[in-house]
């Protein structure tokens, strides 16, 4: 079975139901939808108060960091006091599209990193672009870090296996430029994540075309043929630790 750790399913061009059903026929056995507003957020609790295997993250993008207010935060704390929500985010710093100054970005970001220490729940964390300055943040993190749509080299890798810190792989990592791809044996196998972000990145046998949860399956078969790993012990793996980040109620 496979997780699919990242995804957004208020996104899609089809409806949920439609979605989570194709990625269950495709061997994809639970979905953690992301939060990206306070609005977001909301709905994607609702939507995986109401469905099977669907869990969700409540958090405000940095592309969204103009929501930031005590308003927003107090209701993202309320939403994560709900079992279907497992995790803050996703939160971070986009340098690469700079919608919000950096200095907004920041703030908001360390606010949501103190409410995830407060409240004791694992953190989702977009990071462009931005990687020493997301680190410099991450370092009053007391619980888990998923570093969502990691994109890093030797170096970052190295940083954040130091720290201990979950690394979620995207379709980008199927592309034939990508730098982490040319350094997957360093991630510890214990802090590795699939994940689709749909329904961006389409992972490179289906690029061209919107994402969808069924199509993290590509990018763990890419990810197991470059470790050497049989397909399913590459499912099992990241489902467990998708389980284990996120306190999942899955039996594997």
């Amino acid at each position: 079975m496979l997780v699919d750790s990242h995804t957004h399913l208020l996104m899609l061009d089809v409806p949920p139901e439609e979605a989570v059903r194709e990625a269950a026929e495709a061997g994809v056995g639970a979905l953690v939808n992301i939060g990206t507003g306070v609005e977001d957020s909301r709905e994607g609790a609702r939507l995986a108060s109401r469905m099977p295997n669907v869990y969700s993250a409540a958090g405000i993008h940095p592309h969204n960091a103009g929501e930031h207010s005590t308003a927003a935060l107090e209701t993202l704390a309320e939403l994560a006091a709900g079992p279907e929500v497992v995790a803050l985010g996703e939160v971070g710093l986009d340098y690469y599209r700079d919608r919000w100054p950096r200095e907004v970005q920041r703030t908001l970001f360390e606010e949501v990193v103190s409410l995830a220490d407060s409240l004791r729940m694992p953190l989702v964390i977009h990071s462009r672009e931005a990687f020493d300055d997301t680190m410099d943040v991450l370092k009053a993190a007391r619980g888990p870090v998923v570093l969502h749509c990691f994109e890093g080299g030797e170096h970052e890798i190295r940083e954040a296996s130091e720290r201990g810190y979950y690394l979620g792989l995207a379709g980008n990592v199927t592309y034939k430029n990508s730098e982490t791809a040319r350094h997957l044996h360093l991630i510890d196998p214990e802090r590795l994540l699939v994940e689709t972000d749909a329904p961006y990145l389409s992972p490179q046998p289906v690029r061209g075309r919107p994402n969808a949860p069924k199509n993290v399956i590509h990018t763990a078969r890419f990810v197991a043929g470059r470790l050497g790993v049989r397909e399913e012990e590459l499912a099992a793996l990241t489902a467990r630790n998708a389980r284990d980040v996120f306190r999942l109620p899955l039996e594997l």
